[in-house]
């Protein structure tokens, strides 16, 4: 049984954010925080996080996605994958900016990892210490460690690995064709995929540090798309990946003012604390599971909790001509 939004979208995975960005040892001047921007206090644990996914199992949901903050802080971030590892899913993924991975992406891929995106939004070493908050002397050293984290993530057989680049105007866009190259020398065999992504307007990045470092990928991918050997446009987004003659394989994230990003979302959120969030681009129709699953709610009602949180799902961008289904409706009672 797959769980179709009032807007004709099938939700098929989840998004946990296992960690608060509040507690990330980086400080990327772009981080979106997963729209979450309070202090939080509370966390769900591993045995919360492997029963909401359980439920979730019960309706199609058949991907995870770990997330932050940064996951990898999680000292029992291993007890977290085990656990979901073992539920049969069809993809276990993880978004980290490399910490600790160099060290446990084996251990991380017995226990059921399937592969991971590891942010490197720069490949100056000065560029790469002012985007994510590090003082030059830390920085550097951080750098390397992330260029450590890639290659256990490829020798670990996490794949593929998709380096996530927030490209900046005027900051790192000059760096798109470097990447390439980059992958080229590491992997050519599709294993290392780049993905390209737009800054987005949220939070605090509305308005002048948007107008300010915003880049339009339109033309960057036009341009690989003349060139490329092949093209795959993937369900979720229907986002595009293009197969340049190099071997290396780019995908490209642009979803600002893109009513087709935005309706072929099969994605849910769950916030650290415990609340389903339909869309990261709003806070005002979270729904909180954790006190009720901490109260005593049997599997029953938080499946009811899902279904609401499913039926407030809304394209942040969309058609001006589309409504919702009327034969879609919720009641609390």
């Amino acid at each position: 049984m797959t769980l179709v939004d009032r807007y004709g979208r099938p939700v098929k995975g989840v998004r946990i954010s296992v960690m608060p960005s509040s507690r990330c040892n980086f400080n990327c001047i772009f981080c979106h925080h997963e729209g979450i921007h309070e202090n939080p206090e509370v966390i769900m644990t591993p045995d919360e996080i492997e029963r909401i996914v359980r439920i979730l199992m019960r309706f199609g949901i058949d991907s995870v996605k770990l997330t932050g903050g940064e996951p990898m802080l999680r000292s029992d971030i291993l007890e977290i994958v085990e656990r979901l590892g073992r539920l049969g899913l069809r993809d276990l993924s993880m978004t980290t900016n490399g910490t600790r991975i160099p060290e446990l992406a084996s251990e991380l891929r017995e226990k059921g990892l399937k592969r991971v995106n590891i942010s490197l939004h720069s490949l100056n070493p000065k560029r790469y210490c002012w985007i994510t908050g590090h003082r030059e002397d830390v920085g550097e050293k951080v750098y390397r460690y992330t260029l450590e984290a890639i290659k256990a993530s490829l020798d670990a057989g996490l794949n593929p690995i998709k380096l996530n680049v927030v490209v900046m105007r005027d900051v790192n866009d000059d760096e798109i064709d470097n990447f390439v190259s980059f992958i080229e020398k590491l992997d050519s065999s599709g294993k290392v995929i780049l993905q390209l992504i737009e800054l987005i307007p949220l939070g605090p990045f509305k308005g002048e540090f948007y107008e300010r470092y915003h880049y339009d990928l339109g033309e960057v991918e036009e341009r690989f798309s003349e060139i490329a050997v092949k093209k795959i446009i993937r369900r979720l987004h229907l986002r595009h990946q293009y197969l340049l003659p190099n071997g290396v394989w780019v995908e490209f994230v642009r979803p600002v003012n893109n009513y087709v990003f935005c309706m072929n979302d099969n994605r849910i959120r769950i916030t650290h604390d415990g609340k389903f969030k339909p869309c990261l681009m709003r806070n005002d129709n979270h729904v909180d599971f954790l006190n009720a699953m901490r109260s005593g709610a049997s599997d029953e009602e938080l499946e009811k909790l899902f279904l609401k949180a499913v039926y407030l799902r809304e394209p942040y961008y969309k058609p001006p001509s589309i409504k919702p289904r009327p034969d879609i409706s919720w009641s609390d009672h």
